[in-house]
């Protein structure tokens, strides 16, 4: 615990002198890497989590006010979105603390294969402060049955703000499929073929729920952008490109 063990955590070689998949938290070309997204996540001020390998469900408050009437929802499916679990408790998160909420009994439910586990946590206002998103099985040979997932096409909502020398995209994503979509990747491209960079993006690498949806931001600078769309891929999501407003 950041409050009981240590009072600090550090990364290890954010930037790899030598090209590696590993441990890469920056990038050379400003081409945001999964993992910075992972790292922010994790560094909310208000934070749901499951902890492993017990699958207590956490509710982090990293402020220095309780935090009323927290709601924090989990869901649990399995691959072809059956309902195996939909919990919801309310609660008081104690400032600077790690708040346990309550433990899913994961080996039953990884008993017959892998299970998507959706957290969300809600204020007291029914604003929607922190999700997460885990996929769990009992062995790793089990994973494989994510390669079965069939293939998901996503919707796309996108509005354009211009903000000085600087344009601002909002896109929506939904998921109106019966089938979860895992890992959605968003990038910016010109017409010509080349990416839009830098490109700053709210979350990026999203997996959604059947009827879920996630609104993203992306800014960049609009002299870098002619004739620019958004296209969008991941684990399971179909290729799509999108021209911008």
């Amino acid at each position: 615990g950041l409050w009981t063990v240590n009072s600090g955590r550090m990364l290890w070689m954010t930037q790899p002198a030598w090209p590696s998949s590993a441990w890469n938290i920056f990038s050379s070309d400003y081409d945001t890497h999964a993992s910075f997204y992972g790292v922010k996540k994790a560094s909310e001020p208000v934070h749901v989590q499951m902890n492993l390998p017990d699958g207590k469900i956490v509710l982090v408050n990293n402020g220095l006010a309780d935090l009323k009437d927290m709601t924090v929802i989990a869901k649990v499916v399995d691959l072809a979105n059956h309902t195996l679990l939909d919990r919801k408790t309310t609660l008081t998160a104690t400032h600077e603390a790690a708040n346990t909420v309550f433990a899913l009994d994961l080996p039953t439910l990884t008993a017959k294969g892998v299970v998507l586990v959706s957290l969300k946590a809600i204020d007291a206002q029914g604003k929607e402060v922190s999700t997460n998103f885990y996929w769990q099985a009992a062995n790793d040979a089990q994973f494989q049955a994510l390669n079965t997932l069939a293939p998901v096409a996503l919707t796309t909502a996108t509005t354009r703000t211009t903000v000085g020398d600087e344009t601002e995209l909002r896109v929506t994503l939904a998921n109106t499929t019966q089938t979860p979509a895992i890992e959605a990747k968003l990038t910016v491209m010109n017409a010509d073929g080349s990416q839009v960079l830098p490109a700053y993006f709210s979350d990026n690498y999203v997996s959604l729920l059947p009827g879920e949806s996630r609104s993203i931001t992306v800014r960049y600078p609009s002299s870098r952008a002619k004739q620019e769309s958004v296209t969008l891929r991941g684990w399971n999501v179909t290729p799509t490109t999108t021209t911008t407003p």
